[in-house]
């Protein structure tokens, strides 16, 4: 899945000491495994790491060599033993944007969070070619500042920024409207603090259609990055884009497979001068009949829930 190098973004993201290569990835969560979760309730390690090691395994086989997570580690529901995935990465030639996740109510949590993802960093040189600090967690879903979830994430960039002698990328994964508000009101200095806008891009939860006039929307992202590289004066990398292959969410269109097949496929071969991680390998666990019964937010992976083929149009899985 690569995409053409262009030596001026290169060097704007990272013109001091960081490195990266510029390459298309896919989003990944193991909680998509029934297996995985049943383990981490019974606190059984090995069954985690089993079903992890897996699941890279299929996403290297379909053509994925870099993966963007949630967590720096996966730990049993007690928490007393985790699962390194920079460690079954790096055993497996791959690289990661690693994930820190920012718990809302346990800042303890994410502090372990931080010392795993400095932990995997020195362990595994190479594997870890970006820190993302958060997740949609900025604003809420109407658009309003969480102020002191921003300092929070502000402060544990510089943390890791500093502990890993500020070679490896940090930022945080915010919906891209979310960078435009903070262009506009940026108290806590969220931008001045990111090397590069961790993006997530959804044409779908804006209510468009997959195609316009008969060309898919996976076409118009470049404008979006564009637009919001221009308001921010930062690059941008594409943290998350997507499509489902089915839902019930009354305002969204075009909820099926088709759809999803059209703007993968236009994803894998559209120019860009940006990264993209495509959003999801697997679907997340079902909460019911699809698209009777079930949320669009769980069927936007390439493979289903259980790693099976959904459509060998859209990815032969297994």
């Amino acid at each position: 899945m690569r995409t053409r190098i262009y030596g001026a973004l290169a060097a704007s993201l990272f013109a001091s000491s960081h490195a990266y290569a510029a390459e298309n990835g896919i989003n990944y969560d193991p909680a998509h495994s029934g297996a995985y979760v049943a383990a981490q309730k019974a606190n059984d390690v090995a069954t985690m790491k089993k079903v992890v090691s897996d699941d890279l395994t299929q996403i290297r086989t379909l053509g994925f060599s870099r993966v963007k997570t949630f967590y720096s580690t996966y730990c049993t529901i007690n928490g007393q033993q985790c699962v390194s995935i920079a460690e079954l990465a790096s055993a497996r030639n791959m690289r990661l944007m690693l994930g820190v996740f920012e718990f809302p109510d346990h800042p303890d949590w994410t502090q372990s969070q931080i010392s795993a993802a400095v932990d995997a960093n020195f362990r595994y040189p190479g594997t870890v070619i970006a820190f993302v600090v958060g997740n949609e967690d900025m604003f809420d879903w109407q658009g309003n500042p969480q102020p002191a979830m921003q300092q929070r994430i502000v402060a544990d960039m510089t943390t890791l920024r500093s502990k890993t002698n500020n070679k490896v990328v940090v930022t945080t994964a915010q919906r891209a409207p979310d960078w435009i508000r903070l262009a506009a009101s940026d108290p806590q200095k969220v931008l001045q603090n990111v090397p590069v806008i961790g993006a997530n891009i959804y044409p779908f939860w804006g209510g468009s259609p997959e195609k316009v006039n008969g060309r898919s929307v996976a076409n118009d992202i470049q404008a979006t990055v564009t637009n919001l590289a221009s308001k921010t004066t930062k690059p941008v990398v594409v943290t998350e884009e997507g499509w489902p292959s089915c839902g019930n969410n009354a305002g969204m269109k075009d909820m099926n497979i088709e759809s999803e097949i059209d703007y993968f496929s236009t994803w894998k071969t559209r120019q860009q001068n940006f990264d993209s991680y495509y959003f999801a390998a697997f679907d997340k666990q079902s909460g019911g009949a699809c698209p009777n019964n079930d949320d669009a937010d769980r069927h936007f992976g390439l493979c289903s829930e259980s790693g099976l083929t959904k459509d060998a149009r859209l990815m032969k899985c297994k």
